[in-house]
């Protein structure tokens, strides 16, 4: 009547028999032609709730899809793939940042990929994972899955290019964020590299504006400008008005470290008048505080402390960002010899920076703490800020050695 190639076809749905040959297979195998109908029905039902579920994550409606995945996760259809509910399912959670739930259905796609040797599935839980834990302000541990994700990336083939640059992207980020400058170059050099002849457009993008950061912070200056001025171009041509105008920040600073500072005021209005329009306050918020790192520079102390308190009152308390603008507070109390003022500032960055896993900052905002109580005359206090200072850098090596 049929192959045996035909049947397997069949049970695969891979292949629909005509009415008079489901009829004749339900007879030879003695049951009703209703049965095979029900279960035709039942697949129908839960594929339609699966295409419904991505239709509400494609509009940003995960609590609506949470509750048909975690229905259709209950109740597994075994021609749907439990992995790739699970992993939706996970990444809904992640947008709305219940983390736990959402860690526990990443590392079990993790493990079943795994066993599987489903790699590239593998590469993008991990990739997840990191960021969860960047969400969650634990840059080591972020930093930790996605050295896991790149060592699978390595020894493996076919992997599609943007999987790996988004997991070598988001290392050059997390090692920029931890101060470890020249690893970030050279994770970002290698996703630049990497997408080179690709149209992925957005992420060439971030790769660009990576790599500014870590020449700026290397003091590459003019390779620094260059690659951020690309990364302001390809973001105009996305119409990512507000990306490009972070962008434009980050061209101010670099220019601010090349000592033209009328230039960087200028962008950085130009920037001000943008968010205003296209950003939020926080964006202004760092806006304020870049305006007060160049006063401070000049000299004009007033107007560098008035900008960093309009910083201040823009961002909600506990942000790493603050860190910044308490350090440059108190190096403007130094300037203007507040000494106690100066201590209660910079005490209230190292309590962020270190709160923030942001050693390269600590380590620097120590230094300045040091020196505040060395230009008090208080030099006993300004030995024990270097000691501490050396416990924390010590602590944190042994942090990242138990986490490899």
């Amino acid at each position: 009547m049929v192959t045996p190639s035909m049947i397997s076809q069949i049970e695969a749905d891979k292949a629909n028999p005509s009415h008079k040959l489901l009829c004749a297979i339900a007879e030879k195998l003695e049951t009703s032609v209703d049965y095979f109908l029900t279960d035709m029905q039942t697949k129908l039902e839960q594929t339609s709730t699966y295409k419904l579920a991505k239709a509400f994550m494609e509009s940003g409606e995960y609590d609506r899809a949470i509750s048909l995945l975690e229905e259709l996760l209950e109740n597994p259809a075994p021609h749907l793939q439990l992995t790739n509910i699970s992993f939706d399912l996970a990444n809904c959670y992640l947008h709305v940042e219940q983390f736990e739930r959402a860690t526990e259905l990443f590392e079990s796609v993790l493990d079943g990929s795994i066993r599987t040797g489903e790699h590239n599935t593998a590469v993008l839980a991990l990739n997840k994972l990191g960021v969860i834990q960047l969400r969650k302000e634990n840059l080591l541990l972020a930093q930790f899955h996605w050295k896991k994700a790149y060592q699978i990336l390595s020894r493996t083939e076919n992997i599609d290019v943007s999987t790996k640059a988004f997991v070598i992207t988001n290392l050059g980020m997390v090692n920029l964020k931890l101060g470890e400058y020249q690893e970030a170059l050279k994770y970002y050099t290698e996703s630049y590299q990497l997408l080179q002849g690709t149209n992925y457009l957005k992420l060439i993008g971030e790769t660009y504006n990576g790599l500014g950061h870590a020449n700026k912070e290397l003091k590459n200056y003019k390779r620094a400008v260059e690659h951020t001025q690309d990364a302001i171009a390809i973001f105009k041509s996305l119409n990512y008005v507000k990306t490009s105008y972070d962008n434009k920040v980050n061209l101010a600073i670099i220019k601010g470290e090349e000592g033209k500072t009328e230039e960087a005021l200028a962008l950085l209005d130009e920037c001000m008048e943008g968010y205003s329009k296209h950003g939020s306050e926080i964006d202004i918020a760092n806006v304020h505080s870049e305006i007060s790192r160049l006063l401070l520079k000049e000299g004009r102390y007033a107007d560098a402390e008035t900008h960093a308190n309009q910083a201040l009152q823009l961002m909600e308390p506990g942000m790493r960002e603050i860190a910044f603008i308490y350090r440059t507070l108190a190096e403007i109390k130094l300037m203007t010899e507040d000494f106690d003022t100066a201590v209660e500032d910079a005490e209230k960055a190292i309590e962020l920076f270190q709160t923030n896993d942001m050693i390269g900052q600590l380590t620097k905002t120590y230094a300045l703490l040091g020196e505040i109580y060395k230009s008090r005359g208080d030099f006993l206090s300004a030995t024990e800020s270097l000691q501490k200072m050396q416990t924390i850098v010590e602590s944190n090596l042994r942090d990242r050695i138990m986490v490899m």
